[in-house]
């Protein structure tokens, strides 16, 4: 009872973790695409709704375009406009003005984004120390990392990962030097298999250092119809209750949410 933990907002999930305790770190995994990102940054918004605050790295996306990402979930379906877009023949959603200001007020000083592109060559290091200076400054609480491949770069195959097995390490000690919760995407390997915590690119270190092991996936047509949702997330390592399962989630393509089939957007 007296473990900090924070709600990922959807019930199917808080029922297998019991939250997502600080001092821990969660691997997401999933093909490229689908969804992981995206849901991981529903859940720190939902941290703040929590009462959270917390501090985001994305080396795949800008700070502006994961910014616009955020706006969206935090907006809601109702709230989400469309206008033409003349170079992809088609609509591009959007938040007005007015509702966007509303959202950048609700999480300013709540939500900081590390802005990649002035990392320089030792990004490990900076993550690190950027983190760290956002527990301490800011109190921060939740933590994500987007994702471990754009982080290494440079030297052999071998060397690479074993770079990435040590990064995992410094963020297990991060998390339970500073009693905070971290959340790492890493990219599985190429199979055609059902992912599993052998399939994650890189060393075995990093899901044997993990507390939870998340993988996200879409499913085909046929599998829709079956599970009567659109996407499968997997649960496959619980280190504190040991408890294993699948939750069927649907997407909200106006708000970019995920939600419980029984639950609504």
């Amino acid at each position: 009872d007296n473990i900090e933990r924070v709600s990922s907002g959807i019930k199917a999930i808080d029922d297998i973790l019991g939250g997502f305790m600080a001092g821990q770190l969660t691997v997401w995994t999933g093909r490229r695409g689908e969804g992981k990102s995206t849901l991981i940054g529903q859940m720190l918004i939902e941290a703040i709704e929590s009462g959270s605050k917390v501090c985001a790295y994305s080396g795949e996306l800008q700070a502006t375009y994961f910014q616009y990402c955020i706006d969206l979930q935090c907006a809601g379906p109702q709230n989400v406009m469309y206008k033409d877009d003349p170079f992809r023949g088609t609509q591009t959603a959007y938040v007005t003005k007015g509702m966007r200001d509303q959202i950048h007020n609700w999480y300013r000083g709540k939500f900081f984004i590390y802005d990649n592109t002035i990392a320089g060559s030792n990004e490990t290091a900076n993550v690190i120390k950027v983190f760290t200076y956002a527990v301490k400054r800011y109190d921060c609480k939740v933590f994500m990392v987007d994702n471990l491949m754009t982080l290494q770069s440079g030297g052999d195959e071998r060397s690479f990962y074993r770079k990435q097995s040590a990064f995992t390490g410094e963020l297990v000690e991060f998390a339970k030097k500073f009693n905070v919760h971290v959340h790492l995407v890493a990219h599985p390997r190429k199979t055609d298999k059902d992912l599993g915590n052998d399939y994650i690119s890189g060393s075995g270190d990093i899901t044997n250092r993990a507390d939870n092991v998340i993988t996200v996936g879409r499913l085909n047509e046929a599998e829709r119809a079956q599970n009567g949702a659109d996407s499968i997330l997997r649960i496959i390592k619980n280190r504190f209750y040991g408890n294993i399962g699948d939750v069927g989630l649907n997407f909200c393509k106006d708000s970019r949410r995920f939600y419980m089939p029984s639950e609504g957007n």
